[in-house]
């Protein structure tokens, strides 16, 4: 009886760690999904961010040459 018990228990035990890993897969799995869809919309912050800073640095630079001209 007490082995019965005790390879019952080590197939629940083994099962419940079963269900863990498989939770932790689905997790992992939907970070890695998050990630490849956030992914071109951060390229795209990237992106206007620079063109903002390009646009400024140029706007800067027009107006310094035009204080020059004058």
């Amino acid at each position: 009886m007490n082995r019965i018990a005790f390879v019952l228990l080590s197939i629940a035990a083994i099962a419940y760690s079963g269900c863990d890993s498989k939770s932790d897969k689905v997790s992992q799995g939907r970070e890695a999904v998050k990630d490849v869809v956030t992914q071109p919309f951060n390229a795209l912050d990237s992106a206007k961010d620079s063109l903002k800073q390009n646009e400024d640095k140029a706007k800067a630079a027009l107006e310094q040459a035009e204080k020059e001209a004058q």
